[in-house]
Parts: C-alpha cells; structure tokens; sequence
C-alpha cells in the first residue's frame, strides 16, 4: 500500500514555493525603480492530492508561473498620452518662443514702426529741419534693423528645429533595432511554447514602446510568434518581426537647408514627413511647416508691402533739391527653388505685382509635359494650369511668373516663396537727409487779382513718370493755368502757359456745389489732380506750375505719414501694423491654445501614469507584508521538514530496538 501524505515532501514543496516567492518579491523591490516594470506574483497551485481509505491526502504546493501584473489598455493609455504629452510640450516651448519674440514691446516690429512714422510726421512738421530728417533716415535704418533682427531670430528657431530633427531620428532608429532585438528574444524564448511568457523582456519592450512614443504616434500588431509589428505616420513600419526599418534625415528637394523625413521602399526613398504626427518629431515637423512657415512669410509680406507702397509715395514728391523723390527702401525678389529632380532647362522667376493681393503661402509651379500648374501649398488649391505659351502669369496672389529660359521637362517643378525673403532682404537706400521728398512737386496758386472766393483746396500728384515732369528737369511740361470767363459767370479755360499752345480745355462749366478737379475731370491724362473749391470770380486765375525751391512744402510728408493707417494690404483691410498684429494675434492665439492643451495633457499624462502604477507598479509596503508572510511560511514549512525527520528517526530507532 502506498505512502500517502508524506509530510517530509509536502514540507519541502512548501519551503520551495515560499522560497520562489520570495525570490519573486525580492525582484520586485529590486525592480522598483525600474522604468517600465511590471511587479510580478508567482502563482502558486496545489499538487494533486493522493487518494486513501481516509479520503484525499493533499501533497503540498509547487509554484506554476511567475506572472506580471499587466493592463494592456492601460498600458496603451500611457503609450497613446506620452505622444501627446510631448508634441504639446514641444509645440508650447516653440510657441511660446515665437509669441515671445513678436509681442515683445521693445522687440517686436510694432515700435519700430511707430517710431519710424513718429520721425515721418516731424519732418512732415518741419520740412526743413536737418535733425528732423536725419531722426528719419535713423529710425528707418532701425525698422530695417528690427525687420532683420525678427527674421534672424525666426531663422534661428527654424535651424534648432532642424538639428532637432537630425537628432531625434537617429534616436528613433535606435529604438526600433531595440524592439527588433526584443521580438527576437520574446519569440525565441523558452517557455513560451507552453505559455510561460518572459516577463522582463516584455516590460523592456513595453517601455522601449512608450520612448518611442515620446518621439512619433505609434501603432502596433502582434503576431503570431509574439513579436510586434510597429508602424508610424500612414502605416509605414519600422519594425517587422526581427528586423528595423530606419527612417533617414533628407535634404527638402527645393530647399537644402531644410531637412525632411525620409523612409525606403525598396529602392525608392519617399517624403513622410507630411504623414509624421503625434510625439517631438511630429510637433517639430508642424510648428515649422504650419506655424514658422507662414508666420515668416507673413512678415517678410509686410517688408514687401512697406518698400512698394511707401516708395510709390515717396517718388511722388520732391526733395529739398527740388528734384523728384526716388526710393526710400529697397527689397528683394521672390524666392523660386527648382527641384534637384528637374531635367529641364526652364528658369522660372517671380516678381510681386500686387502687394496688397499677397498671401502669407508658398507655391509649387509643376509641369507634367504639357502644361504649368499652379498649386497653393497652405490649403493645396490649384490655382491654374495654363500652358508655356501663357507666361508671363499673373497670379491672382499678387505676383507674376515667367520663364526666363529654357524648356521644362515633365516631372519638373519649382517651389515659390513670393515673400518669404521680404524681411530679409529689405534695406534702406537714402542716406542723404536732403533727399527725403516731403513736398510735392506741383504748385498751384491763386492770382493776386482774383475778386472771387475760389482757392485752391488740394493737389494730389497721382504719377511722375509721363512726360509732364520728365521732359524738362524741375520743370511742368506744359505749364497751364485755369482763367475763368470775363463774361459768363462758372466757364473756365485751361490754358498751355509755358511753352504757349492751343487751349487745352475751352467753355467748362464748373459747379460751386461739389468743387473742380481741373485735371481729373477735363481727362488732360497729367499724373496729378489741382481741386478748386469756392466761387471764383470773372477773370480769376489759377496757375499751376513746378513746385521750384518749395522746400517748405509738407503736402507729400502728410501723404507719407497716411500711410501708417491707410489698409495697404491684405485686399484693402489692414495697414501695416493691422497686418502685423495679426501675426501676433494669430501666434499669441496658437500659444495659448498650446499651453491649455499642454496642461490638459499633462494632466491625462499623470493619471495614465498613476492608473498604471496602480496596477503594474511596485508598492514597498506591499512587497514588506507579502516578504514577511513567506518568509513566515518558509519557517513553517522548515518546522515541517524538521517535524517530519525527527518522527522518521524515532520510527528507525524503534525499528532497529
């Protein structure tokens, strides 16, 4: 008859399954600071008892497993919100940067100009006034300053986050040989044929998962040997079975000094960088492309704006030469990048049509073998295709395309900044005080003789290229007068004074009730208007001739100083500083959207965290009880052992009596 119950080996099973568990808790304390562990149990099952005339015997206990205490969506929660945490937190720190730089009240754009147009209107006040005119020409070297400064400071943040990019992928690729790593030792680990999975080195990939996050979204699929296949961006993976896929740093096609993400299809290297999101890599790509981007843009917009407008202006008016004024600022042309995948020989340019019309978007001009097309990168519209033969093209944007020579090839393309280089080109070219032209160059008097109440009221110079002011220096070609009617009250002449000719206008009417633009309403095709109000008198005289020695004449400063009010731009609807203080409305709203969703992330972030712990993590105070608890049953099952020998030796001993 068989020995049932034999308490010396169900003595010993309980000291090896307390002595297993205490190793297992052992191993958790000594994991506790470990990133990524999962506190593990051993699980412990009874033997199968042994059958006797007294009923079931049991045999004690054996330790079947070591299992981790494991949540897979909490785990995937922690994933999913350390992705987040970290693009918000990037997207916050560049933000706050950018925000910071342009809302500075001493450093932004906003002051300079203000102190610019300050110094306009003190020359406007005193027209002949040196010092009032060199503060001009030094508070417009410091907008041109403050333009660069800006611009510099926003090329810098776009080299940071480039190297930033160069940085982050070599860490990526790293973590994905890790979890290829990782796959192959979880497939090919021992126990797991039988169910026995490898715990530790499925926390290390869990937590190899949760870096990889830090960086870029990722996606996972488990297959069947174990292992994970991990994808990023639009399914592109980086990880299958055994074996990394390493993403690379490329130069942008167009721009070298732009770096993008680049992935390998078997022998095609392809451009994922628009398909990136979630994580640093994915906050970097859309800070730059998204806000960096068109916020240069923006103001390179307004350096191009304040060169066509204020110089159109100023050449409207005469300096204390009594020459025509000529520019105040100078700018450079829009940017065409030909692709370095062109075979073609066409040298597509650009240059600004209209300042107002400007976008804060780039371009890509493509050709496909037969025609042009014309694509809006900030909302991808296409704005036209039209065929080579239809250059020059005039964008409805305020700038024109054409093709200095050469032919395109299928597969061609160009990308085109119309005003990303507005801010840093733009300089100030007067550095001759006598050369700022804040007096107009047309003069128009009444005659001293005159018995009526008819006076000039303005004069408004429209266009000094035609041959009125160009034919003879500082002199009108011709110069006129309006004589009205020695008999019929309100009929006027224009005459032809110097050289004398025919009339220009005979027996207008002119009405009291609304004024006279003698040059505008008689269509005399002069690049200015002379606007008579009152009631003139029989035989009054006006004369209208240059503007010689006028230095005291402020008619074109005021027109100048208008302009930093009057909505030059974005289709009639913003000034200047409009324009600009969009800008920063637009990022100060992007920032502080950044830093709600930061905080709210964070938030998320903790309490994943903390759920996770919760389950997964390694409570000392927990671990210290069950610790003493086996240690306990370690004793008892020692007792046992010793309990069980000393019976076996008395029953020998009697044996042997």
């Amino acid at each position: 008859m068989a020995v049932t119950g034999n308490p010396l080996n169900v003595g010993i099973s309980g000291l090896l399954s307390s002595q297993r568990s205490l190793a297992v808790v052992s191993h958790n304390v000594s994991n506790v600071n470990t990133d990524g562990y999962s506190r593990q149990r051993a699980i412990i099952n009874s033997r199968e008892p042994s059958y006797s005339g007294a009923g079931y015997i049991g045999n004690g206990s054996n330790v079947v497993d070591t299992r981790r205490l494991y949540d897979s969506f909490l785990q995937n929660q922690l994933q999913v919100n350390v992705s987040s945490g970290e693009y918000h937190s990037v997207d916050l720190d560049y933000a706050s940067q950018l925000d910071n730089l342009l809302a500075d009240v001493n450093a932004g754009l906003t002051p300079a100009v203000q102190s610019f147009f300050e110094a306009n209107q003190g020359v406007t006040d005193d027209p002949t006034s040196v010092p009032a005119r060199q503060v001009m020409l030094t508070e417009g070297e410091a907008l041109v300053s403050r333009f660069h400064i800006i611009n510099d400071r926003m090329q810098d943040l776009r080299e940071n986050i480039n190297l930033e990019l160069r940085n982050v992928i070599p860490e990526i690729n790293s973590i994905a040989e890790e979890l290829a790593s990782l796959n192959e030792a979880i497939a090919g680990s021992p126990g797991r044929a039988n169910g026995i999975l490898p715990n530790d080195l499925l926390d290390r990939r869990d937590q190899a998962l949760v870096e990889l996050a830090e960086y870029v979204n990722v996606q996972t699929v488990e297959q069947s040997n174990g292992s994970l296949n991990v994808y990023i961006g639009n399914g592109q993976g980086i990880v299958t079975d055994f074996k990394s896929n390493a993403l690379t740093i490329e130069p942008n096609v167009y721009d070298s000094s732009e770096v993008e993400v680049g992935y390998t299809i078997g022998a095609n290297q392809i451009n994922i960088s628009t398909l990136i999101s979630g994580g640093k890599l994915g906050a970097l790509l859309n800070i730059r492309d998204e806000l960096l981007d068109p916020i240069q843009n923006s103001l390179g917009r307004i350096a191009f704006a304040m060169e066509d407008t204020y110089n159109a202006q100023h050449r409207l008016g005469m300096d204390l030469n009594s020459e025509l004024g000529g520019d105040f600022f100078s700018v450079g042309t829009p940017e065409v990048l030909p692709s370095v995948n062109n075979t073609g020989a066409a040298n597509i340019t650009a240059t600004i049509s209209d300042t107002n019309l400007l976008t804060d978007s780039d371009y890509r001009l493509s050709y496909d073998g037969a025609n042009y097309t014309l694509t809006r990168l900030s909302d991808n519209t296409v704005e036209a295709t039209f065929a080579p033969g239809a250059l020059p093209y005039t964008s409805a944007d305020g700038f024109i395309i054409d093709n200095a020579g050469g032919a395109p090839v299928a597969g061609d393309s160009f990308l085109i900044r119309p005003t990303r280089p507005g801010a840093r080109t733009i300089d100030a070219v007067i550095d001759d005080t006598a050369k700022i032209a804040v007096a107009s160059p047309v003069a128009a008097s009444a005659d001293l003789n005159n018995i009526g109440t008819g006076k000039v009221n303005s004069v408004t110079v429209t266009d000094t290229t035609g041959a009125e002011f160009t034919t003879t220096a500082l002199t009108l070609t011709p110069e006129i007068a309006v004589v009205f009617d020695a008999v019929n009250p309100n009929e006027y002449d224009v005459l032809q004074v110097n050289p004398p000719g025919p009339n220009l206008v005979t027996n207008a009417v002119y009405n009291p009730a609304t004024g006279l633009d003698v040059v505008a309403d008689n269509a005399l095709g002069f690049g200015y208007e002379i606007n008579i109000t009152g009631n003139p008198g029989l035989n009054d005289r006006f004369d209208i001739s240059y503007n010689l020695n006028g230095v005291s004449d402020n008619n074109n400063g005021l027109a100048l100083s208008s302009l930093q009010t009057t909505s030059t731009m974005l289709n009639g609807t913003a000034s200047y500083l409009d324009a600009y203080g969009s800008m920063v409305t637009s990022v100060g709203t992007h920032a502080h959207q950044a830093d709600i969703a930061n905080n709210a992330q964070q938030t998320l972030l903790r309490q994943a965290r903390n759920a996770r712990e919760e389950v997964s993590g390694v409570n000392l105070d927990e671990e210290a009880s069950d610790m003493l608890r086996f240690q306990q049953a370690y004793q008892a099952a020692a007792q046992v052992i010793s309990a069980a020998n000393s019976t076996f030796d008395e029953l020998i001993a009697a044996v042997r009596s």
